[in-house]
This record gives structure tokens, C-alpha cells and sequence, in this order.
């Protein structure tokens, strides 16, 4: 029953694999005779003569490298009288020389105050680190290919200082993580904008991008995004692919099999437990008096005589509780373990990669095909995920004055479901009684929890299926032209073309459950029963998109003596439609054809839609610095969206950042890379962003205009179908207003080998676009348009601390740490008129939550009898277990008023991540701890009870009559109490530490593949996600406050690299 990838996707993967033969067999041919070896010697040496030791001199295109001893001096074999060395050391300029036959090459090298030559990507462009004053980081391609997970975003977590990343399900194709920079800064669409390649806000986003083909991730987290405007109040994330690079052909094929099990599975009660728990509820529904009485008989005889005589029998007998525990009837006394029964012990997931890269002076290539296979912790699981993807960058050097360079991507998402969503899936898993079988001992399914719901069967291809395939195809191209009679003028053109298309199969059939006699323990006892569709439907949905960006821009870069002066103006057009249809049919002439044309015409249903999104912008930059210590830029953007009216369509957003490099002054004219004190940069910006997605949909709704939906009302005794007004207009909607300050301080210490990144921020959002739901509630019958009135105020700080140095001639260390604490405030939002201040979402984080404060428990008669409070708003009579709440008021008595706002939401204020690597010789190996704090989340376990499970915890911390508990109260059924939920005895603290990633990779000698062909050969070990330090009871990242996310991946991978 699970699903099974079609003949050419097996074709597929035996051809990479027979292809990788094929070329280890012609390598092997090839160089089948060593080649004949020469050595290299030399020193190195400092600006002022002084030899370096533990200098990384490295063969280009190999990991074959050596270091220079205590005296500087090096020996390195080579193959090749052309070949090239690479000479690096930390705190100086690394250095590329050819051998061109030589057999003696002495290297001086320069030293690298600050990495002044690192080049980071910015909003239309690249800048040096050194002259960088808005606040960027960034993070290379190859980091993030470190990590086993099969989405990108789930990569960045704990690497990036400022970025917060939150996982709330690792369903296969349902995955991904939201990403929010600096936390959150408004109560609407908190995600960043993702330009790729040059393009914003590219169909399928930034998690399937397959991270072999990135080159660097960089992020704007400050007025350095102003560039990118109205959609960047976010923040901004610009990812950089990689592209061809002069040289010969070289193919690098890597792959990597890994196995996946959740990092939490919950713990239910047993069978005895939930035994025990059902016939506390029964005790319960008797009166005080006899609760007593009533445990001691269920607890003996099973059967309670009351004062007048009648009986009331336990759900289970002691007999039966024994029987569950002792495990010697499992027909009629099971002890169910749904988790076990559903999940197998681990899921696969696969992933493979084959690049082609190389170039002339004229012209450089990458190209790049990849696939990916996950699987589903349920066993034989129609869950899965498959992803195919073709990456072309070519880059053509047309002319002395004239680039072209165009990109092409094609990429084929396969996503595959059981009938049910996850959700409904994991609420069937919390639900399951223990005391009812999943399989009958002869292996048939047993009966459902209700309406068809089991979960050994639901999560199989026994119930239909649902397929959901998205293609993504995507283009971009770029035309440079240096103009001629001006020096340092250049043209660029842009042009980019994506095109998606998405369609939905959902075939839903009935399937067979089995109900037991309770007399014969065999398939004669067991009697089928039908659940699910009374006979097969079709749901069939089809999706395409279509975006297009023309865009240029003139950029002018001259340096004038010290003077550095770079000027960019441009514009862009962008353009995106949409179109959809789906349609519905029952009655099928037999359920082996599963399309539309086979499916009957009564109760059929046809639908479709569509939509169209346009913007028009104009940016621009001016930069400027002296002697690369003064500087100062300014960035601007004039943004058009058509989600507002023509009056307040159009918005302005500057953005100023200023910096100055203090070591470049002369009172540090004498500073070398031997002094404690290296480099320091102060850096400073402001800037407004705009915002206009004001919610997570693709198209937000129209606000300015007077929308209409379709009505159905009784005119003459008949059903008519009319047009009513479904949100009345605002014609003065306008713009999200992000405005940001930004303090930072860069600097590094004791030789180079200390780095520091601190920047201080406060974003303050403005008009934030808002409905009225509280001073104008839905019963008034008035929906009424968002309007901008809502502020809030955000401000923190983020930090990288690193250390990096070399023991010895043959063993580097590093050390990161990076985090970023964001706290967020509504300064104001719309409010319920009346609502006392403790009430009030003023003055508090977005997504407080309104709760009773938890304050004991009433253990006994006496204690209810003590109590002052009044209680009656509540509940009418206390009982024994009931749960003490704060009189947060003081009048005296608990009511709805008592309820006050929180401190907290569901999302940490505090994320970040601890980074080693080491390497030894041709070993290495990097550890990732990540972790978050300050997040909280209320759970509320509605279901537990006659018609569900409860944890164990709950049996293992309660109130009951023979343990009359003072901290943790008396059981419910079904949420029936009014202390079930919505409390703080039911928050739970969401802080957790992560060792996220972990490697283990060996490189081989290239004395040793070189005689087969292979210029690098690497073997690795990885893990993720394998021990996680918290005090939460489900996975913490999930969000979910039943607990029904589906958990987090702990993955295992053992993976390798072939370069030719």
C-alpha cells in the first residue's frame, strides 16, 4: 500500500548510479599508470620577512595539501607542472600561484586586517565586507550542505545571528520552517523576502532549492534592505547560486542515504493506566460522598452498591485491569501502543547530486541535476515526498564591454498523502485507546476509533490517495554593457520568466474494518465493516502561474584618489497571474477508472478562479567612502503596489547607513597582525521599509474596492442565488511603515583570531493594516475592510562571537557563537471597548495569551470549605481536585475579569547556535548546537477521556480520591471542566538545545585517487537533531497545542563526494 515511484524514476536512479561506475571505470583506465611527481619547496613569509608556520598550502581542484613548519618552510608533491597552489593562513590575504614548472616558490604574504576582500551580496549588487555599514550576514553554500535535511530552510537554523527558525512539522513535503529575521515585528505576514538570484519573491520559494547548487545565503536585517522596499519590512534574504568558473571540465557527483525517526514520541497511558483513569470518571460522576466508597468497590469487586441500593459497575474489573497488564488475553485485552503500531523504526531519505562545472576566459558553465526521495515514519506509508531538479548558469563574455549571463532551473515536486491530513492523523494517534487492538492477533485491522478513524489503516493507500505534483520552471537573464565614452558607467538589463503549474489527484474510496464477536479468536469471529465514502470520489484541482520581471539599471563606480563613489539607479516592472479549476464526482461506473470522464453527473461540482498582481518600482543606491574608513550610503526605493487605491499606490522608502573603521586611523598607523587589538569598524543605520502583504496568502483580498460574494436566500418560497457585498471598501488604504535603527560594532582581536559582530536594533511599525474585530465584532454584521492604525514596537540585539587558530602545523579549530533576542510590543491595536487594562493586547507581545492564573489545587472537603472566593461565575459546586485560579482583580471572586494577559507567545524571544569544526590531517568534523528561548505554549486536551487517551503524565500527576494531590488536579472528560484548559497550570515552556547537527568526514589522499582520475574523494558520517535538552512535552518546536504536530526528524546519514 505505499506509494511506488513509476519506472523512469527507478531508471533514474540506477542511471546516476551506473553512470558514477562508469566513470570510476574510465578514470580508472586512464589513470591506470602513475603519473611522475615533482616537488615543490619554499618559505613563507609576513610583509616584514618573518616566517609563518602552519600556513595551508593546498594543490588547486584537490584536497591534497600541506603546512609550513616552525621555520616557514614547505615540501608538496605535484603531478603537474601547471598545477596551482593555494597559500591561506588565517588574518592574511590567501594567495593563488602556478607552479609554471618551478620546483622553488617563495610566497610573502599580506596581511588581512579585517577580510577586507570578502565580498558579500547586497540589494542589486556586491560590496566588500570592509566597506559593508548596514547590517548583512551571510553564510556559504557549503555549510549548508553539511546538514542531512532534505529543505533549505530548515539548514539555516542556528547559523545565521538574527534569524529566527522555527519547525513546527517535519512531514515530508510539508516541511518547511518559518523563517522570521529579527522576530516579529507586526501582527500580520511576519516572512522575509527571498530574491533569488536577483528575482524577489520567486514561485516555490527558498526550501526546495536544492543547497548543492547555492554559492551564499546573505541577510538584510536593517535599513540595508531599503533597497528592496515594499516588500522588505521582513527583512530581506538573497540567495546566490553557484556559477561556472574558468578551468577544465570538472564533474562532482555526491550523495547521501540517511534515516529518519522522530525526535519525540509522546508517552501514553498503557492499557492498565487508561483502565484505571475511565473508572475514576465514573467514580466522578457520582456524588462527593461516595467517591470514597465507590474506588474502594470498583477497586475490589469492580461493582459499587449505592446508599439506595442500586449498582453502578466499574468500566473495567480488577480482573480486566490484570488481564491488560499481564498480556495473556490479546483479543479481548490488548495493551495498544498506537505509536508503535503505526511507526516503523525508520524512514529513508535519499538524496543525490551531480554537477558539471568549468569555463574560458569567454565563457564559464554550471550545471547541476539533483534528486531527492523521503519517506514517512508510518509504516507502509503513503506519505512521501520526491523532487527532480536541473540547474543551468551560463556566463558569456560576448565582448570587451558586454556580459551575458543567463540562469535556468527546472524542478518537479511530488508530494504523496493518505486521504487525511497529518493533523487528523496525530489526533487519531493522541486519541487511540489503549484497551482497543490495532490488528486482531490474525492481523486484521481493528475497528475504528470512530467515523473510520484508524490510524494503522488511514496512513496506508487502503483508503484512496492523494497526489499533489507541482512543476517549477524558471529563468533569468542579464545583459551587462560597460558603456564606452564614459569609464565606469554600466548598463544592466534584467529579465526573468517563471512559470509553474500545480494539480491535485484525491481519490477517495471506502475500506474494511473488522468488529470481534468476543466469543471465537479466530477470522470466524471477526466481521467486516465498511468505512469511509459510500463509494469512490474524485477531487481533481489544477493550478498555473505565470510571473514575469523586465527590469534595468544604470550603475556608476569610480574611484577618485581616496575617494570611492558608486551610484545605482533602476527600475523594475513585475507582473504575475494566476489560474485555477477543480472539480468534484461520485458515482463512478467502476472504481478501477479513477478520472473525471468515469464519474457520474449528479452531485458533481465545478469551480475555478483566478488573479492578476502587478508592481512597478524605481531604487536606487549611492555609496560612498574615503580610503575605505569613512563610510556612508544611501538607499532608496519608489514602490507601486496594486493592492492600494491610486491616491496612496505609490510609497517612498529611504534608507541612510554610515560607517566608520577606527583602526584605519592614524593613531593605528602601527598596528600589525602580531597586535591584540586588529581591526574595528562602527557601524550605524536608519531606514523605512513598506509592507503591503498583509496577510500569508498569495493574492490578499482587495480592500479599497467593494468586494461581492455570492448568496443564497428564500425569495417566493425559492432558493436564488444573489450578489451582497461582502467587505466594504477603504479608499484611503495605504502602506506597513517599517522604520529602523541600527547600531553595530565590528571588530577583531589577537591576531586576527577573535571576531566580533554586535548590532543593537529597534523596529518600529507603523499603520499597520488591521481589522477591527474587537470595537466592531462579527455579530454586528458588518465585516469591515483592515484599516492602518495598528503600531508596534520591536527591539533587540543579535551577536557573532568566533574564534578560529591552528595547533601545530596539521590541526585547525573553530569556535562560533551566534544569537539574536527580539522582544516585540503592541503600542496600539484595536480593543474591545471596556476590556480592563490586564485585558488589553496594548502594551503586550503579539500573541499573548488571555489565561486564569493557576494557584493550587483544592485537596480536600476542607479546603473547599475554607475558601472565600466565589467561584460561581465558574462553576456551581467545587469538588475535591477542582483547581484554585488568582483573584487577578481582588473583588473577591473568580470570573471571566480575572483573565489577564500573558508575557509571552509561542515564539522564543531568544534563538541561536554554537558552531564548532576541527580538522586533523584529512580529517574533520563540526558540531551544531542550536537552541531557542522564551517561547511558551498553552496546551489544551480536549479529547482525552471517554473518547481518547491521556498522556502518562497525566496518569502519573494527578488528583485522585486515595492521593489527594495539592499541585496537579482531578481528570477530566473531554475538556468538561473549567479549569481543562486555558490556565496557567497548562503552560509549557518551549526553551530547548539542539545538538542540530553533527559531521564526521574523511578526505582521501589525493596521492591515492589520483591514480584513478578523482581529484576529490570524501566519505562522511552525519547526524541531526540527535539529542535535544528540553523540558517540553512533545517536540518544542511544534506548535500545536495538542501535541498533533507531526515530530520533528532525528536523522542519521552516512553520504560521499566524488569530484573527476
Amino acid at each position: 500500500m505505499n506509494y511506488q515511484p513509476n519506472l523512469s524514476r527507478e531508471r533514474y536512479v540506477r542511471f546516476l548510479r551506473h553512470f558514477f561506475t562508469l566513470l570510476l571505470f574510465l578514470g580508472g583506465t586512464k589513470f591506470s599508470t602513475a603519473l611522475a611527481q615533482s616537488t615543490i619547496e619554499g618559505t613563507v613569509t609576513d610583509a616584514a620577512g618573518t616566517p609563518l608556520p602552519g600556513v595551508s598550502v593546498v594543490i588547486d581542484g584537490t584536497t591534497q595539501g600541506v603546512s609550513t613548519d616552525f621555520d616557514g618552510n614547505y615540501s608538496i608533491d605535484v603531478e603537474s607542472s601547471d598545477a596551482v597552489l593555494i597559500f591561506s593562513y588565517i588574518g592574511f590575504v590567501s594567495q593563488t600561484i602556478s607552479t609554471d614548472g618551478r620546483s622553488s616558490i617563495d610566497i610573502q604574504m599580506q596581511e588581512d586586517v579585517s577580510n577586507l576582500e570578502e565580498v558579500v551580496v547586497v540589494g542589486y549588487g556586491t560590496q566588500k565586507r570592509a566597506t559593508v555599514s548596514g547590517s548583512v550576514a551571510s553564510v556559504k553554500g557549503e555549510e549548508l550542505t553539511k546538514s542531512p535535511t532534505v529543505n533549505l530552510t530548515n539548514s539555516l537554523s542556528g547559523r545565521v545571528a538574527g534569524l529566527f527558525v522555527n519547525q513546527p512539522s517535519a512531514e515530508p513535503g510539508y516541511d518547511n520552517a518559518t523563517i522570521r529575521i529579527r522576530g516579529t515585528n507586526t501582527y500580520n505576514n511576519t516572512g522575509a523576502l527571498v530574491v533569488v538570484d536577483g528575482i524577489p519573491d520567486r514561485d516555490g520559494g527558498l526550501a526546495r532549492i536544492n543547497p548543492a547548487d547555492i554559492e551564499s545565503i546573505s541577510v538584510l536585517k536593517d535599513a540595508s534592505a531599503a533597497i528592496y522596499g515594499a516588500r522588505a519590512a521582513n527583512g530581506v534574504i538573497l540567495v546566490t547560486t553557484k556559477r561556472g568558473k574558468s578551468g577544465k571540465p570538472k564533474i562532482t557527483y555526491s550523495s547521501m542515504q540517511g534515516w529518519a525517526t522522530p525526535t519525540v514520541i509522546p508517552d501514553m497511558a498503557n492499557a492498565p493506566q487508561y483502565a484505571e483513569l475511565r473508572n475514576e470518571l465514573e467514580v466522578y460522576n457520582l456524588p462527593v460522598e461516595e467517591w470514597q466508597a465507590a474506588t474502594n468497590a470498583f477497586n475490589s469487586t469492580g461493582t459499587y452498591t449505592r446508599p439506595d441500593g442500586s449498582q453502578r459497575d466499574a468500566i473495567y474489573t480488577p480482573e480486566d485491569i490484570e488481564l491488560f497488564r499481564n498480556g495473556t488475553d490479546q483479543w479481548g485485552h490488548p495493551d495498544t501502543d498506537w505509536f508503535g503500531e503505526t511507526f516503523k523504526r525508520g524512514s529513508s531519505q535519499e538524496k543525490h547530486t551531480m554537477q558539471l562545472t568549468g569555463g574560458s576566459e569567454n565563457f564559464n558553465y554550471f550545471s547541476s541535476l539533483g534528486y531527492l526521495k523521503q519517506d514517512a515514519y508510518y509504516k507502509q506509508s503513503a506519505t512521501g515526498y520526491e523532487q527532480y531538479d536541473l540547474r543551468i548558469n551560463l556566463d558569456a563574455k560576448i565582448s570587451e564591454g558586454i556580459q551575458f549571463k543567463i540562469g535556468v532551473l527546472g524542478r518537479e515536486e511530488k508530494r504523496y498523502f493518505p486521504t487525511e491530513s497529518a493533523g487528523a492523523i496525530f489526533r487519531m494517534l493522541t486519541r487511540g485507546r489503549p484497551t482497543e487492538p490495532a490488528y486482531w492477533p490474525n492481523g486484521f485491522p481493528g475497528p475504528d476509533i470512530e467515523n473510520g478513524q484508524q490510524p494503522v489503516v488511514i496512513t496506508t493507500n487502503a483508503t484512496g490517495y492523494d497526489r499533489d505534483t507541482q512543476d517549477f520552471f524558471q529563468s533569468n537573464a542579464t545583459l551587462d554593457i560597460d558603456i564606452p565614452w564614459v569609464e565606469g558607467l554600466k548598463l544592466q538589463t534584467t529579465a526573468a520568466i517563471d512559470k509553474s503549474f500545480r494539480n491535485r489527484k484525491v481519490w477517495r474510496t471506502p475500506w474494511q474494518l473488522y468488529t470481534w464477536d468476543g466469543v471465537n479468536e479466530n477470522e470466524s469471529g471477526l466481521t467486516p465493516v465498511q468505512r469511509g465514502p459510500a463509494e469512490p470520489n474524485l477531487s481533481q484541482e489544477a493550478q498555473n502561474r505565470l510571473s514575469i520581471l523586465l527590469g534595468a539599471n544604470l550603475q556608476y563606480q569610480k574611484s577618485f584618489g581616496d575617494h570611492n563613489v558608486l551610484v545605482l539607479a533602476g527600475t523594475n516592472k513585475e507582473t504575475k497571474t494566476y489560474q485555477g479549476f477543480n472539480a468534484y464526482r461520485r458515482y463512478f461506473i467502476s472504481p478501477a477508472i479513477q478520472d473525471l470522464f468515469a464519474g457520474g453527473t449528479n452531485e458533481q461540482n465545478i469551480d475555478g478562479s483566478s488573479d492578476r498582481a502587478s508592481r512597478l518600482n524605481y531604487f536606487g543606491r549611492v555609496s560612498y567612502d574615503f580610503q575605505e574608513k569613512y563610510l556612508m550610503e544611501f538607499l532608496w526605493r519608489y514602490d507601486g503596489s496594486y493592492l492600494f487605491p491610486e491616491d496612496t499606490r505609490y510609497g517612498f522608502f529611504p534608507g541612510f547607513s554610515a560607517g566608520w573603521v577606527v583602526t584605519k586611523e592614524k593613531w593605528f598607523e602601527n598596528m600589525t597582525s602580531d597586535s591584540y587589538f586588529n581591526h574595528l569598524k562602527l557601524r550605524a543605520s536608519w531606514g523605512q521599509l513598506g509592507n503591503d502583504k498583509f496577510d500569508d496568502s498569495e493574492f490578499p483580498a482587495n480592500q479599497f474596492l467593494a468586494s461581492y460574494g455570492f448568496g443564497n436566500y428564500v425569495v417566493n418560497n425559492s432558493l436564488v442565488t444573489t450578489l451582497s457585498e461582502s467587505v466594504f471598501p477603504n479608499t484611503a488604504i495605504t502602506w506597513e511603515v517599517a522604520t529602523n535603527i541600527n547600531i553595530g560594532v565590528d571588530a577583531r582581536f589577537v591576531k586576527n583570531k577573535l571576531n566580533l559582530e554586535f548590532d543593537w536594533f529597534l523596529n518600529k511599525r507603523t499603520d499597520i493594516l488591521t481589522q477591527p474585530t474587537q470595537s466592531l465584532p462579527g455579530l454586528s454584521g458588518i465585516v469591515a475592510p483592515r484599516q492602518n492604525f495598528g503600531e508596534v514596537e520591536n527591539k533587540g540585539f543579535d551577536f557573532i562571537l568566533g574564534w578560529n587558530d591552528y595547533i601545530g602545523e596539521e590541526f585547525s579549530y573553530g569556535i562560533t557563537v551566534n544569537a539574536g533576542y527580539a522582544k516585540n510590543k503592541i503600542l496600539f491595536n484595536d480593543e474591545a471597548e471596556g476590556s480592563p487594562e490586564w485585558q488589553r493586547v496594548t502594551g503586550r507581545t503579539i500573541g499573548a495569551q488571555l489565561v486564569y492564573g493557576y494557584d493550587g489545587i483544592f485537596a480536600t472537603q476542607a479546603d473547599i470549605d475554607a475558601e472565600t472566593l466565589d467561584y460561581s461565575a465558574l462553576v456551581n459546586n467545587l469538588r475535591p481536585g477542582d483547581m484554585k485560579l488568582v483573584d487577578y482583580n481582588g473583588d473577591g471572586r473568580i470570573s471571566p475579569d480575572d483573565r489577564y494577559r500573558t508575557e509571552r507567545n509561542i515564539y522564543p524571544t531568544l534563538q541561536g547556535g554554537v558552531n564548532l569544526t576541527a580538522s586533523y590531517k584529512n580529517f574533520d568534523i563540526s558540531m551544531l548546537f542550536q537552541g531557542a528561548w522564551g517561547g511558551e505554549l498553552f496546551f489544551n486536551f480536549s479529547e482525552a477521556g471517554t473518547i481518547g487517551n491521556y498522556l502518562e503524565r497525566d496518569y502519573n500527576n494527578r488528583w485522585s480520591v486515595n492521593n489527594p494531590s495539592t499541585v496537579h488536579p482531578r481528570i477530566t472528560n473531554r475538556a468538561d471542566q473549567y479549569y481543562s484548559n486555558g490556565n496557567t497550570y497548562w503552560r509549557q515552556d518551549t526553551d530547548y538545545m539542539r545538538l542540530k547537527n553533527f559531521e564526521l568526514g574523511y578526505n582521501f589522499p589525493q596521492e591515492i585517487i589520483g591514480q584513478i582520475g578523482l581529484s576529490n574523494l570524501r566519505f562522511y558520517l552525519n547526524g541531526s537533531n540527535l539529542f535535544t535538552w528540553t523540558d517540553a512535552i512533545f517536540d518544542p518546536e511544534g506548535l500545536n497545542t495538542s501535541g498533533r504536530d507531526y515530530p520533528i526528524s532525528k536523522i542519521f546519514s552516512a553520504g560521499f563526494s566524488v569530484s573527476f
